[in-house]
């Protein structure tokens, strides 16, 4: 699920269902007790992949688009990765995909770079590469659907990539064995390794879990979760194996997309202030 403050000032609530579709509530209503807090879904397209049934996104994220002025969904699961303007949240429309995929038939996490021109995305089967794509022709309308990655990176070919958050031009992995890492996409085409600590002290390919009474074949053990906070750069990670996890990368001394000549926009949302250049009630400031 993804907690999200609008461009419209409301407080929504993007949540995965065993449909094909996403959840969209207004959380106004619900805490009112409003029984209908229900005010949209957001689909899969019929043309996605149907191997997988009626399941439909894993993760996603959702952010405002000062460029176009559109509030975005950007979501992973069955068949790839979709985009759907969200500006109206009762009514999504499709943008663009990313289907078709040499190696995806799946989606599991999707996260924009805070202009919204590149995506760095997971697809969680062992060996897989976190893949770097150009969004920049699917936008423009100058193809139906992105097919191929510009880049590619990986801790350890061997292993997996879990989660990640983008804070450009760095993006930090939740990185199962390989524990947390950190690289550098200043370059998409070429990201480069940067920063990382080992923190699931395990033996390789004994997960999920990696417990004596629980051991077996996978690579899906380590570091699990990934937050960064943007105030005073804390960076956290949750570790299936050891637990919690608090860093400082010397360097990162906290983020503000406009020191970077980007939008503020990243998953540490102004609550107070809602999404940078939305409106006349919506001014820019740091993210907590």
């Amino acid at each position: 699920m993804f907690a999200y403050k609008h461009s419209d000032g409301r407080v929504l609530l993007f949540t995965t269902v065993s449909q094909p579709h996403a959840n969209i509530y207004d959380m106004e209503k619900v805490v009112a007790g409003d029984k209908t807090p229900l005010i949209g879904r957001v689909p899969i397209p019929e043309s996605a992949n149907p191997a997988f049934g009626s399941f439909g996104y894993h993760d996603f994220f959702v952010g405002y688009d000062p460029a176009t002025h559109q509030d975005k969904f950007y979501g992973a699961g069955r068949g790839g990765y979709f985009i759907y303007d969200v500006t109206h949240p009762e009514a999504p429309k499709l943008i663009t995909s990313i289907t078709g995929v040499a190696g995806v038939e799946f989606g599991h996490t999707f996260t924009p770079t805070p202009d919204g021109k590149f995506a760095v995305t997971e697809t969680e089967y062992q060996y897989a590469p976190l893949r770097i794509f150009d969004l920049r022709p699917g936008l423009e309308g100058k193809v139906q659907a992105i097919t191929e990655p510009i880049g590619g990176w990986t801790a350890d070919w061997h292993d997996l990539s879990h989660n990640h958050e983008v804070r450009w031009p760095f993006v930090f992995v939740s990185a199962y064995e390989d524990g947390l890492q950190i690289f550098n996409m200043v370059d998409p085409t070429n990201p480069r390794t940067v920063g990382w600590y080992y923190t699931c002290e395990c033996k390789h390919q004994a997960g999920f879990g990696g417990l004596p009474q629980w051991e077996g074949t996978s690579v899906m053990q380590g570091a699990f979760g990934v937050k960064i906070r943007n105030s005073d750069r804390l960076i956290i990670i949750s570790d299936s194996n050891t637990g919690f996890w608090a860093f400082r990368m010397d360097g990162f001394n906290g983020w503000n997309g406009n020191d970077w000549g980007m939008p503020n926009i990243s998953a540490a949302q102004d609550w107070d202030h809602g999404p940078p250049g939305a409106g006349p009630t919506h001014t820019a400031g740091r993210s907590p």
